[in-house]
């Protein structure tokens, strides 16, 4: 079963993502995200494989020494794939690949099962919004999510490690206050 660690926002960006999935949701382009007990998130890593008790420490350990990152999500895309995938996509700051590059330093000797999209260098930071969205519908959930949006200002104030399908949150962890 394969697992991620996801950086999660404040409550108000929270709330504004999820009205976002519910829309999807209501205009029948897809429920996924709404449906799949999933959190609004950005992912630092997804892993074939994992020793949920050594990431455990590990991700306490990181989210101790880290200040969780300020993110405006500017634009929406869609990856070119087959899973149809519609997203946010936040403004890639230093402080953003900061954090990153300090979640890889501590998970550095599992590279290897590591998905390769996630790691330094070949990361493409994204909220999901929408998953399996049909090639034929992409124009039609970009339509939906522009109607209204307004570019959303993120606190990311949580590290979580998540084992998925279906969703679970196995351990959480505020990040350390900034200043």
């Amino acid at each position: 079963m394969p697992y991620a660690v996801e950086m999660f926002f404040d409550k108000e960006s929270d709330a504004q993502i999820r009205k976002i999935w519910r829309s999807l949701k209501e205009n029948g382009i897809s429920s996924w995200m709404e449906d799949s007990g999933s959190v609004p998130h950005v992912t630092l890593s997804v892993f074939g494989r994992l020793d949920v008790d050594d990431s455990d420490r590990r991700l306490a350990s990181f989210a101790e020494k880290v200040s969780g990152p300020r993110l405006v999500f500017a634009s929406i895309g869609a990856f070119p794939t087959d899973e149809g995938v519609l997203f946010l996509s936040p403004v890639v700051t230093g402080e953003l690949l900061r954090v990153h590059r300090a979640f890889h330093d501590v998970f550095t000797d599992l590279r290897e099962d590591q998905f390769p999209f996630y790691l330094p260098d070949s990361w493409v930071p994204h909220c999901t919004l929408a998953i399996n969205v049909k090639r034929e519908e992409i124009h039609k959930a970009l339509e939906n999510v522009i109607r209204d949006y307004m570019p959303i200002c993120a606190e990311v104030d949580r590290v979580a490690l998540v084992e998925y399908h279906p969703v679970k949150i196995l351990k959480e962890y505020r990040f350390r206050k900034s200043g």
